[in-house]
């Protein structure tokens, strides 16, 4: 049987692998060879990883090198499904946003991994999409059922809505000192309507109309297809629609609930509502499990895996995709300028508002500055 080399020492040979090939692209760079052994012995520096099943992960703290993990896996920002284009597999996400099936995946392949003795899930979510909510809390009972280790969600300021849709399958919830919990509820649509409007202002673009009277005229076929039109109201058998597909969505979100923490339906319905809680509310209904600092939840999940104390290593998926040159000689990339995230978000918030039905909590105005 052949002996492994400690992380440590892999770590190092994999950083001085790193080192050696990028001295040697500098050479053919320079003209010794050309461009395509360049980029042949880039690619190999980057690529080549002696530390084998250590190269997925990123230190957090613990025993850095210690067999025995906790990951960590944060879910901030908007809920969505997945990622809708190409451009992700290219550039770092601007941040804001978590998707659901994403960290589905996360779970199942930590659920392959012999060195991951527990999840700390990190949530700080004012909620998102049903479905990718959803699949969060699919992907944690997966993970129960197929390791029979603990999962701990740990709220960090705020779980709302699809945050506590997500959530409510781990073994344990803890809130850090001061959070907002709650907002069981589903918010649809928001419909305007323009009672006999006689000015438009379309933006600096597009310019403004200012007349006696407008009139507006939507070609469709299929009835109710131009619902959400702002220059008609809604028929009552729309509104019923609408209202009974909320109520349906709603039933699921309190069943679900329900089951996960064993709280009464009725008490969700009737007392709690879709209101947002304090630490202490929250724990009165069952919907959390105590507050705790971040280092206390921690210490918590680690007993309750049975590991020793100071004896393990807290560390979180490596998701590095900055340019080749920048990870060849370990340079980050600079972080995005703030008009550029600012712009990201708002463009989430109005895909996120254009949905038919969510579990969020807090405004989706998509108003142009």
């Amino acid at each position: 049987m052949t002996r492994s080399l400690p992380p440590f020492w892999l770590s190092v040979f994999h950083r001085c692998g790193l080192i050696f090939f990028g001295t040697l692209t500098v050479f053919f760079t320079l003209g010794i060879v050309g461009l395509s052994s360049t980029v042949f012995f880039a690619l190999l520096g980057v690529l080549w990883a002696p530390d084998g099943e250590t190269s997925p992960y990123e230190h957090i703290s613990g025993k850095e090198t210690s067999r025995d993990r906790i990951l960590r896996i944060d879910i901030v920002g908007a809920i969505l499904g997945s990622p809708q284009n190409n451009e992700d597999m290219f550039f770092a996400p601007l941040g804001g946003v978590t998707y659901g099936y994403e960290v589905q995946q996360q779970l199942a392949d930590a659920a392959q991994d012999k060195t991951i003795q527990a999840v700390f899930l990190n949530i700080s979510t004012p909620g998102g999409t049903i479905f990718g909510s959803q699949a969060i809390a699919d992907g944690i009972k997966n993970y129960r059922k197929a390791t029979q280790k603990p999962v701990y969600a740990f709220i960090e300021g705020i779980a709302a809505s699809g945050g506590v849709w997500a959530m409510v399958t781990a073994d344990r919830i803890y809130a850090d000192y001061g959070s907002m919990i709650g907002s069981i509820g589903i918010l649809g649509p928001s419909v305007l309507y323009y009672d006999r409007p006689t000015s438009l202002n379309n933006g600096l673009l597009q310019g403004g109309v200012t007349a006696n009277s407008i009139e507006e005229r939507t070609l469709s076929a299929g009835r109710s297809k131009d619902m959400g039109n702002p220059f008609r109201r809604l028929t009552p058998e729309e509104i019923a629609v609408l209202q009974r597909g909320l109520e349906q969505e709603y039933t699921k979100f309190v069943a679900h609930v329900a089951q996960a923490r064993g709280i009464s339906p009725q008490v969700i319905r009737n007392q709690m509502g879709a209101m947002i809680f304090s630490n202490d509310q929250a724990k009165q209904y069952g919907l959390i499990d105590g507050t705790l600092s971040r280092p206390e939840a921690l210490n918590a999940l680690a007993k309750a895996a049975h590991l020793r104390e100071g004896n393990y290593a807290v560390v979180r998926l490596r998701r590095d995709r900055s340019p080749l040159i920048y990870q060849l000689f370990g340079v980050k990339a600079p972080p995005p300028a703030p008009e550029a995230q600012q712009a990201w978000k708002q463009e989430q918030l109005c895909a996120l508002s254009q949905l038919r039905a969510l579990a969020y909590y807090g405004s989706l105005s998509c108003r142009r500055q």
